[in-house]
């Protein structure tokens, strides 16, 4: 087999890098940003590192990147109140971040794509582009692809951690780290305020605006669920295969958002 080709910077030597650098006019960095967190009882607790990792070298490969990873943790206070979280706080998440982008810009490389893949650490990593953009002259991108799905869907479901939508994308990419036999029979322990519960009706008027009111009701996760599975979905109704295609389709996203950036010089 052909060996794949190397996307990781602490794989390369410095030479190796430096003849990168060369022979790449317009490089670009992906810097994959995840957690260490508690994902119910059959998910890695770094799942979403491991996601965006997956994502940050598939795309690195096919548009000559470069992957760099400075922390697994990221902003999880959340999730605190389950053995195994780690969490950074907001000042430690974005001064790695701006370090990272520093560290990058001093060697020539000004272009990065922060891929995140932990709705904790959305803020924070769109502040610190735009600091990064105002200290280090470097461009900083956070892609976030649409979530597609349907409020009256979500309404009813509530699937946004752990439960099958996130199993089935675990499955998809790393199935030797998930553990569906801890998974018995299902029972839903989240549970809303009976006023907030009685918003979720999916087939009710206004069910963007109600959504809105639903997701601001999760709070610390021990607080909302005993099993740690945020929404009302059997993990094991996972689809790898649906998930599958859906990763693809936001890889293809970025892999043309890369190439779109790498026609435009820097200012």
């Amino acid at each position: 087999m052909p060996e794949e080709k190397k996307v990781l910077l602490q794989e390369f030597t410095r030479p190796a890098f430096e003849e990168y650098l060369e022979s790449e006019p317009n490089p670009v960095a992906l810097v994959p940003l995840g957690s260490i967190e508690q994902h119910g009882p059959h998910l890695p607790l770094g799942t979403d590192s491991y996601v965006a990792q997956a994502m940050a070298e598939r795309a690195a490969r096919r548009t000559n990147s470069i992957v760099v990873t400075p922390c697994w943790p990221g902003y999880s206070p959340h999730h605190m109140g389950f053995p195994g979280t780690i969490t950074f706080s907001a000042e430690t998440l974005t001064g790695i971040i701006l370090d990272t982008v520093q560290s990058l810009a001093d060697h020539g490389i000004k272009k990065v794509v922060l891929l995140n893949a932990h709705g904790g650490n959305t803020t924070i990593a769109n502040d610190a582009a735009r600091k990064a953009r105002r200290e280090t002259g470097s461009i900083v991108l956070t892609p976030g692809p649409s979530s597609g799905r349907d409020p009256k869907d979500t309404l009813r479901h509530v699937d946004v951690h752990a439960g099958a939508g996130e199993t089935g994308t675990a499955l998809a990419l790393f199935p030797e780290l998930v553990e569906m036999e801890r998974v018995e029979e299902f029972e839903p322990t989240a549970k809303f305020p009976e006023q907030v519960e009685k918003l979720r009706d999916p087939d009710g008027p206004d069910a963007e605006i109600r959504l809105q009111l639903v997701m601001a009701y999760i709070g610390d996760t021990h607080e909302f669920t005993s099993s740690g599975v945020y929404g009302f979905t059997d993990p094991k109704d996972a689809d790898p295969e649906a998930s599958e295609s859906g990763l693809q389709t936001r890889l293809e996203q970025l892999v043309k958002l890369i190439e779109y950036w790498k026609e435009i010089d820097l200012p």
